[in-house]
């Protein structure tokens, strides 16, 4: 591909990636919203009258196409992301920039456990960094988006796990976390916020790479 070809898939997959990142965004803090209207409202008396047949609500299919859109959303963002990171790392190899994690090394870092904890990372801040022009001494220097998102990431998905653990373990063994709900409730909305911050922030990046992959002065400079 040519050089504006490499950078309209650059772009392409950063504009999807925001698509499937709003939708997220808006889901993920629909599901606050309901489930904390659901463990905090007061119980309701339902009186049915004899002979009569209970209705049937709507809710609980909203909330199954909810979910259900809920998890395309993060496939999306996964795929998209990843197909960016890829693209994008390829721009800075087929300009003979002397980058330290490869295009194929930068995503399947996301893979390798323990190495997902730091790699990622590593190699965002690097590719934010030689994209906005920066001298290989400065490729790892810090970038306060990079670092927002990453840390909310971490955070996110270690509640998430978390919570998930322990409804297995209450499910299928003899062990039973007494936790309050509200406790229970916290911890899944400051996950969710926590994952909702780190999304908005990935957008971000994403956005400030590709802009400055695609502008005349980068291209001019650092990819020559």
């Amino acid at each position: 591909m040519s050089d504006q070809q490499t950078l309209d898939s650059l772009a392409l997959r950063a504009k999807l990636t925001k698509v499937f990142g709003w939708s997220f965004v808006v889901l993920a803090a629909f599901f606050v919203a309901q489930i904390g209207y659901e463990t905090f409202k007061p119980d309701e008396i339902v009186v049915i009258a004899g002979g009569e047949q209970p209705s049937y609500p709507i809710w609980p299919i909203v909330l199954t196409v909810a979910t259900a859109l809920f998890f395309v959303c993060v496939l999306g963002i996964m795929i998209c992301s990843l197909l960016w990171v890829h693209r994008a790392h390829s721009n800075l190899r087929e300009q003979d920039l002397d980058i330290a994690y490869s295009p194929g090394w930068a995503v399947g870092s996301y893979f390798v456990p323990f190495v997902n904890l730091l790699v990622p990372f590593r190699a965002m801040r690097e590719l934010y960094n030689y994209s906005h022009g920066e001298i290989p001494e400065h490729a790892h220097s810090t970038v306060e988006d990079v670092s927002t998102w990453w840390l909310c990431y971490l955070i996110g998905l270690a509640l998430s796990f978390g919570l998930v653990f322990k409804g297995i373990v209450d499910a299928a063994t003899n062990i039973v976390f007494l936790t309050p709900v509200w406790m229970e409730f916290t911890m899944m909305a400051f996950s969710n916020i926590t994952l909702i911050i780190s999304v908005i922030m990935l957008m971000k990046v994403m956005t400030a790479i590709t802009s400055a992959q695609q502008s005349m002065s980068y291209v001019g400079s650092a990819f020559e």
